[in-house]
């Protein structure tokens, strides 16, 4: 009677145990697939100033008025559009280069800018650095300088000076640093020649808002 009891108790325990396996193998392959998707999905967050610095990629069709879209590859390697990356917000776009002496002292400005209306402001640079070593000399001005807002540079498919030319549609870029200011809308509101400073670019996205 015993040996029967004892070989009941493993066959409901084999069973039991049977059921559990499968209910953990699902579990285990449902994490491994949310692993897979979310680093797939979610790119790592910029881990420092080089990071911010991106490939240009292509610029769309030029309209009066209008921000035209510029495309660009990040540190990741993924594809983003400005009118994406940009959505609902005011977007502040900032022509510039390394060896341009006014556009160098405005930087700092711009990075607080950029740190303390992040909620409603979107900050682009758009380097016109040339040459083989533009984006190694725009990620060491950019780490020298801790900037944490995105510029493009040039890149095998696309010399940042075909996205100035395009946006000469609404307003020349003959001199750096040129700023263009549209609001949430993509609507162009206002062009800013010269270096500047904070105080004056903060209010100059207000009136943008």
């Amino acid at each position: 009677m015993k040996a029967v009891f004892a070989l009941s108790l493993a066959v409901v325990l084999s069973l039991i145990a049977c059921n559990k396996a499968p209910d953990q193998l699902q579990q285990s392959a449902l994490a491994n697939v949310q692993q897979s998707f979310s680093s797939q999905v979610a790119p790592p967050a910029p881990a420092g100033p080089a990071d911010y610095i991106v490939d240009a990629i292509a610029v769309g069709k030029p309209a009066a008025g209008k921000l035209i879209d510029i495309t660009w590859k990040d540190a990741s390697g993924k594809t983003v559009r400005l009118s994406d990356y940009a959505q609902g917000k005011v977007v502040f776009l900032n022509f510039w280069a390394t060896w341009c002496p006014p556009c160098r002292r405005e930087i700092p400005d711009i990075i607080e800018l950029s740190r303390e209306m992040a909620k409603d402001l979107v900050v682009v640079g758009i380097s016109l650095d040339d040459g083989a070593d533009a984006k190694t000399k725009v990620t060491k001005f950019a780490t020298d300088k801790g900037i944490t807002y995105i510029n493009i540079v040039p890149s095998a498919t696309l010399n940042t000076k075909s996205i100035a030319e395009a946006y000469t549609i609404i307003a020349p870029i003959n001199a750096i640093p040129t700023t263009l200011i549209f609001d949430r809308n993509g609507n162009h509101k206002q062009t800013i020649i010269g270096a500047n400073t904070k105080s004056y670019f903060m209010e100059a996205v207000k009136k943008a808002m």
